[in-house]
């Protein structure tokens, strides 16, 4: 008995997938939707806001939830990008002095950023 394969090349191969991947997500969805329970109460109504004081219902947190907690993403991009130019300039074997002036200055920058934003935050949150 002869098995013959069936071979896809690059681009048909991912389309396959993709489609199988995103037929096998509707279906897990669909039967989480039949078969979950739907009980809306006080509690699933209100919002989680990791700590600070809830404000307002949760249908309304797409909006003003984005607003509140955009100061948190700058100072975590901030940092991330601040973690990357130190690492950068860390593994590098060239310590010249525009080099070091450079990531002084980048270093600067940063912390008083973020020293404003940390004298800021109670404005920000509230």
């Amino acid at each position: 008995m002869d098995i013959k394969m069936i071979y896809f090349d690059e681009h048909m191969a991912f389309w396959v997938f993709s489609g199988v991947f995103i037929g096998f997500l509707g279906v897990a969805i669909l039967i989480a939707r039949l078969i979950g329970p739907i009980k809306p109460n006080k509690i699933k109504e209100t919002t989680y806001e990791c700590g600070q004081k809830p404000f307002g219902s949760a249908r309304n947190f797409r909006i003003t939830g984005i607003t509140k907690y955009f100061g948190y993403a700058v100072i975590f991009f901030a940092l991330d990008a601040f973690t990357w130019i130190i690492l950068t300039a860390a593994i590098s074997l060239s310590f010249n002095p525009s080099m070091v002036m450079a990531v002084t200055i980048y270093t600067i920058i940063v912390l008083v950023s973020v020293c404003y934003f940390l004298m800021e935050v109670k404005r920000l949150v509230e």
